[in-house]
């Protein structure tokens, strides 16, 4: 599987390989939506106005600088054939979207490798990589499956680099909201600075939505109308619209936010500390989700994943991340008694 939640093909009962807020969705949410249900009879607002109207009160920017998607996948997609790269950087490991999406138009794709030495943290030396051959830079902040924030500092210099080479910056923010407190600020403030800056955010991770597909995009609105010509008319749904309005009201009125940030930090803890009991090596994580490596696993043997899997748990195998291979997984942070009966589930691994 390139991603996690393949639930459809498996006899699963807990899923730890997709990164979802642990924290309980609100229940006005679900009312929300079931509500949204009785307006499916019209059709959609094709210029999306109380979605975009509520995303700019939430990211501080201006309505026309907003544009919504089915999901933050969709708007990837409507960025690249927008601006048709023949040359983009990824940064690996990292997600598969962004290659998805450049594949789609026969860009040729470089990469730049963390390093596990460095705890896969972003480096200055990135800044070597962009060239001016190089059209389009993907940035995860934070990254997945990495889970690590990118150093602030470290982000504008790549801004300016990249302003000074002529190359897009496409900044993924979808797990921003849900990492620690040093690294939430998004750059929304910078897209007035930076002509070339997109930033891709989607409501699917923090309230647990990714069956509804809401995303959207903040940039210049210049960028913003050439992306919105690659997006048919009626692309985010009634139900969408509605429920995404609904949790920006949460966002602006209540402190759903923080109590959630509070839950993924206690619970990352302790899934740390049990893992770590265990041997296994578990790497530093900005966010709700652990990147691990189980040092234990040789080829002839039955990975940590196939044991877990015989016990109806589902984690992320990161083989097939490039800059990772076998024994490397990824773990979301759940609720207590979720992550209790998982480290119960782990420790009988190794027992058996």
């Amino acid at each position: 599987m390139i991603h996690g939640g393949d639930i459809y093909t498996q006899k699963i009962k807990q899923d730890f390989s997709v990164n979802m807020n642990p924290y309980p969705i609100p229940e006005s949410v679900r009312e929300c939506l079931i509500r949204s249900i009785s307006n499916m009879h019209h059709y959609p607002d094709p210029m999306q106005r109380e979605f975009r109207r509520k995303i700019a009160e939430v990211e501080k920017v201006k309505e026309s600088q907003v544009v919504g998607g089915n999901g933050a996948s969709e708007i990837l997609l409507a960025i690249v054939r927008a601006l048709m790269p023949k040359q983009a950087l990824l940064i690996s490991p990292g997600f598969y979207g962004y290659r998805h999406a450049l594949q789609s138009v026969g860009c040729e794709v470089g990469e730049y490798l963390l390093q596990e030495a460095d705890g896969f943290l972003l480096r200055e030396d990135v800044l070597e990589y962009i060239s001016k051959d190089i059209d389009i830079v993907f940035l995860t902040n934070p990254n997945n499956p990495t889970g690590r924030n990118i150093d602030r500092g470290l982000l504008y210099k790549i801004l300016d680099h990249c302003r000074r080479m002529q190359t897009a910056v496409v900044l993924d923010e979808c797990f921003l909201r849900m990492s620690d407190a040093t690294g939430r600020e998004s750059m929304g403030n910078a897209i007035e600075q930076y002509e070339n800056l997109f930033i891709v955010n989607a409501f699917t991770k923090l309230f647990t939505l990714p069956g509804v597909r809401t995303g959207y995009l903040i940039s210049r609105e210049e960028n913003v109308e050439a992306v919105k010509r690659q997006l048919s008319e009626w692309n985010m749904s009634v139900m969408s619209q509605e429920v995404s309005t609904h949790c920006c009201d949460i966002l602006l009125d209540t402190d759903f936010e923080e109590k959630s940030l509070d839950m993924i930090q206690t619970e990352r803890d302790f899934l740390r500390k049990s893992m770590e009991e265990m041997g296994i090596c578990v790497y530093p994580s900005d966010t709700g989700f652990l990147l691990i490596h189980d040092k234990e696993y040789g080829p002839k043997e039955e990975s940590l994943y196939q044991k877990l899997l015989s016990q109806q748990v589902l984690i992320r195998d990161c083989s097939n991340f490039n800059g990772l291979k076998q024994g490397y997984y990824r773990i979301a942070v759940k609720q207590h008694e979720e992550n209790l009966e998982l480290i119960r589930k782990i420790r009988k691994c190794y027992e058996d």
